[in-house]
């Protein structure tokens, strides 16, 4: 099922009947809602004695292993999921989230009982449910002050952490982990081509679990991440669509480092192996780039970041559907499992006092270009062993709160706290770090997945999230990943074994999305300054968002894309971010 709501009362003697979705267990006692997908269900059929891990449906194999383990059944189950299971006789309810975040519950206690759905949109039109938002949430989300907890954009709604259960009864709320990375765990073997073959079976398996009763689409590039899904999903199907977002012909795009059109890329790939249907989308010229995105916000019942590059990307999303698919696979966690770069192993190399090595790296990273070799030693070397020294100034210069919100909040001692330098230093310790970058992603990764969802009709997976690769990937040797000069070492030799051309796999340049960015917005600019007068009547969106530095924004508006390049982040990420968050504040406020 793509999704549950229910609610359950403790109070008054009886317990409310359990909601509709629920597969009854114990001779209905119990009953589980489950909504997601499941891996690797042999072993999980194996550890029930159930026979044939081909028998029964996800749901049902979720329900018998609650029936077998109770309330350390998550513990047992690998995949995407998000579960709820009533226990009658003890008058206990669980909810489940998976441990990367891809499916989440999220969850209201009342003074009698709680009400509980798989997206903040079903939860929100059950009744009593309330609205109010979570000023606090907001002033971290607009600070990019990511962390791995509870909270939502309302202040009443709580979700489950990826990872976790919580169990809640009539007078009591528990919360239980059953799943944690560790830092320490380490994979040595003894050849560097063992680390390819073991990261190719499990890309493979992670592949093949996301298209067990799907029809499925690639979202394509010409980058690694989209080459790995490729690769992997032809062993599993004779033809794949590919889909390629590219940018709206005819519209300037400014000066980039990245390449602007993913095409040869693509062409590549696609002539090497055939079975690639590749096909190039752009947006159409009637789309409303407007930073409300009322649409996807409204899915969701919650904000989106970066909500453009998401309507940028919508045509693949658009087509798929059209072609028949039923989910589509993402490239999204590559950067930090499989196709991680390696550089955070500089910092390491420091420590350690290998100095040789440290700049044999540097020099052959950079191919001796002073410049190159000048930013990157700042970058990946300097910058993370540096303490974090940012001011208020600096916070308000990412974001698009008030000088007031920020000093109510103290938002730059809570950054400290969390560990999140909006410079982006973080720990020197590559593998802590991207534990690290795992856990504060994971936790508002369930916002952006069910708005996805709720918008584009189509489900959507990551391989490269599969949490049996990413704990593979945190604990193989950094040196597999960075290795003479040669960053995301590890999967380009796998993909030059799968026969993938050097044109990709010897690329060392990103592409870069939705590079027309400023002509679309530029297309909105005349609706900004009635938006921003709406977010004025807002109580709460004026007090927060700093709207008379947005009209100064307003005013010294760019003459072209190539002016606005140098102010991209805060005319594409401020601003956009500051007017969408604003907007959702003020439809809230509307709704209530």
């Amino acid at each position: 099922m793509s999704g549950f709501s229910g609610s359950i009362l403790f109070g008054g003697g009886a317990v409310t009947a359990v909601p509709p979705g629920f597969a009854p267990i114990r001779g209905g006692s119990a009953a589980v809602a489950f909504a997601g997908r499941l891996d690797d269900r042999r072993n999980i059929a194996a550890a029930l004695n159930s026979g044939n891990s081909n028998d029964g449906s996800d749901h049902e194999l979720a329900a018998r292993a609650v029936e077998r383990w109770g309330i350390d059944a998550p513990a047992h189950l690998l995949g995407d999921y998000a579960m709820a299971a009533w226990f009658g006789d003890e008058r206990r309810l669980m909810l489940v989230g998976d441990a990367m975040g891809m499916r989440t519950v999220y969850y209201w206690r009342g003074p009698d009982g709680v009400s509980f759905a798989t997206s903040l949109r079903d939860l929100l039109a059950l009744p009593g449910v309330p609205r109010a938002v979570d000023e606090l949430f907001i002033a971290d989300y607009l600070s990019m002050n990511y962390g791995d907890d509870d909270a939502t954009f309302y202040r009443d709604i709580r979700k489950i952490r990826p990872g976790n259960c919580v169990l809640l009864t009539a007078g009591h709320t528990e919360d239980l982990t059953f799943h944690r990375f560790d830092p320490d765990h380490h994979i040595l073997f003894p050849k560097d081509q063992d680390y390819v073959d073991r990261a190719r079976e499990l890309l493979d398996q992670a592949v093949a679990d996301r298209m067990r009763g799907e029809t499925v689409a690639i979202m394509g590039s010409g980058g690694l991440d989209s080459a790995c899904l490729a690769v992997a999903a032809l062993r599993h199907a004779p033809a794949v669509p590919f889909l390629t977002a590219v940018p709206e012909p005819g519209l300037p795009t400014g000066p980039t480092t990245g390449y602007i059109d993913e095409r040869p890329y693509v062409e590549a790939l696609a002539a090497a192996f055939p079975g690639l249907k590749a096909e190039y989308l752009s947006p159409p010229a009637n789309i409303d780039w407007s930073p409300d995105n009322w649409s996807l916000m409204a899915a969701g019942a919650a904000p989106y970041r970066t909500a453009s590059n998401v309507i940028w990307l919508n045509g693949p999303a658009n087509r798929a559907v059209a072609l028949g698919a039923t989910s589509y696979l993402t490239g999204a966690v590559g950067n930090i499992s499989l196709t991680w770069d390696g550089l955070r192993s500089l910092p390491d190399l420091f420590r350690q006092g290998r100095w040789l090595r440290l700049a044999r790296e540097l020099l052959l990273t950079s191919r001796g270009n002073p410049r190159q070799l000048a930013g990157l030693t700042w970058w990946s070397l300097c910058k993370p062993l540096l303490s974090r020294g940012f001011r208020e100034e600096d916070v308000l210069s990412a974001c698009g709160l008030t000088p007031a919100t920020l000093r109510r909040f103290d938002m730059a001692e809570r950054l400290r706290q969390r560990g999140n330098d909006p410079t982006f230093g973080y720990s020197s310790d590559s593998r802590r770090f991207r534990i690290a970058a795992i856990r504060r992603n994971r936790g508002r990764r369930p916002d952006g997945m069910n708005s996805l969802r709720g918008f584009q009709g189509i489900s959507n997976s990551a391989p490269l999230g599969d949490l049996r690769l990413v704990e593979f990937c945190l604990a193989i040797p950094e040196d597999q990943y960075l290795r003479d000069g040669t960053t995301r070492w590890l999967s380009r030799r796998l993909l030059r074994a799968a026969g993938v051309p050097a044109v990709i796999t010897e690329n060392r340049r990103r592409g870069a999305q939705h590079p027309e960015w400023f002509a679309h917005l530029d297309r909105a600019r005349p609706s900004l300054p009635g938006l921003v007068d709406r977010l004025r009547r807002s109580p709460t969106a004026s007090r927060m968002i700093d709207l008379d530095r947005i009209d100064t924004m307003l005013a010294e508006w760019p003459a072209d894309a190539a002016a606005a390049q140098p102010r991209r982040n805060q005319l594409q990420i401020m601003l956009q971010e500051a007017l969408n968050v604003g907007s959702f504040i003020a439809w809230v406020e509307g709704t209530n």
